[in-house]
C-alpha cells in the first residue's frame, strides 16, 4: 500500500470515528433500542394514541392498554422517601401525580417496541413531541434504568445536579427497594 493510500484510509477511519462521536447518544440510543427489542422486534413498531391515565410513575393506560415507559423506573407502591427537610412522603404517589399531570387532557402517542413474556407492552410515549420518560427523569421523579437503556443518562445527571424531585432528599432506587423488600420477606 502506498503512503497516499495509507493516508486516505487513515483519513476515512478518522472521519467515520468523528461521525460516531458527533452522533453520540443518538447513535447509541438507536443501537440500544434495536438490541433491547423483545418478541415483537421483527414486526413494525405498534403505535397507540389517545387519552392516557397514569397508573404509576412509569406506567400509563391508553384507551385501556397498559404501557410501561421504556428505560425508566419510578418508585413502587408503598415506597417512601424523604424530602429535603427529612420529612417522609409517599414518593410513589408523588411520581404518579407528576406523570398524571403531564398527560392530563393531552393526546398521548406511544410507540411500543417491546412486549415482555407476561404480555406487558413497553415503549416510548410522547405528549406534544415531548418524551415522557425523559421528562420524568429530568424532573427527578424517575430514574434511568441504565441496564435497559442509556438514553436518559443526561436527563438524570441534570436532575441530580439541580437536586430536583427525588434527588432533593433521600430515596432508594426502585430496583434496590424491590430487592430489599424481597430479602426482608424471605427472612
Amino acid at each position: 500500500m502506498t503512503s497516499r493510500a495509507c493516508f486516505e484510509t487513515t483519513c476515512r477511519a478518522i472521519l467515520v470515528l468523528a461521525a460516531l462521536v458527533l452522533a453520540g447518544p443518538a447513535a447509541a440510543q438507536t443501537n440500544q433500542s434495536a438490541k433491547s427489542r423483545g418478541p415483537i422486534a421483527n414486526t413494525p413498531d405498534q403505535t397507540i394514541k389517545g387519552s392516557a391515565m397514569a397508573v404509576e410513575g412509569d406506567l400509563l393506560t391508553i384507551n385501556g392498554t397498559a404501557v410501561r415507559l421504556m428505560g425508566i423506573d419510578a418508585p413502587d407502591p408503598g415506597q417512601k422517601c424523604k424530602n429535603r427537610y427529612g420529612h417522609e412522603l409517599d414518593c410513589f404517589k408523588v411520581a404518579t401525580a407528576v406523570l398524571a399531570n403531564m398527560v392530563k387532557g393531552e393526546e398521548v402517542t406511544c410507540t411500543i417496541t417491546e412486549q415482555d413474556r407476561t404480555g406487558e407492552k413497553k415503549g416510548e410515549c410522547r405528549v406534544r413531541g415531548v418524551d415522557l420518560g425523559a421528562a420524568m427523569v429530568a424532573r427527578g421523579w424517575a430514574f434511568q434504568y441504565a441496564s435497559l437503556s442509556p438514553a436518559y443518562q443526561k436527563s438524570e445527571a441534570y436532575a441530580q445536579s439541580k437536586r430536583l424531585g427525588l434527588w432533593a432528599g433521600q430515596v432508594e432506587k426502585p430496583w434496590q427497594w424491590r430487592s430489599r423488600q424481597i430479602r426482608q420477606t424471605a427472612k
